[in-house]
């Protein structure tokens, strides 16, 4: 009785895991939004490397326009704060990087 409840049960689990559908692991690229210049600006989100949580400290790659811009993002006074490979850096929330400030938003939310 046992042994055919066992195989029952095997038999069961192996058909569910042939059932199931592969998921593909891929990266995507999403949408930051557009540059001063009209570029856009899409984060490489299997560069996203987070340091810490508490406070959020991470970097990652934007693509805009074939050209490819690494990103910092670090707590600097209490306030999140980045600086990019071209030399760009502020206040994340200070109004004069929209793409930073969404690139911001989306790690906290997606990580």
């Amino acid at each position: 009785m046992m042994k055919r409840l066992f195989s029952s049960v095997v038999l069961m689990a192996a058909l569910l895991f042939m059932a199931a559908p592969a998921v593909p692991a891929e990266a995507s690229d999403y949408y930051m939004g557009t540059y001063s210049d009209g570029t856009h600006a899409y984060l490489i989100t299997q560069s996203v490397s987070i340091s810490s949580r508490s406070p959020y400290t991470f970097q990652c790659t934007v693509k805009n326009a074939g050209n490819y811009l690494y990103y910092s993002f670090y707590p600097s006074n209490g306030s999140p704060y980045y600086r990019n490979s071209e030399g760009y850096h502020g206040y994340v929330f200070g109004g004069a990087s929209p793409v930073a400030a969404n690139i911001y938003r989306f790690v906290v939310n997606n990580y």
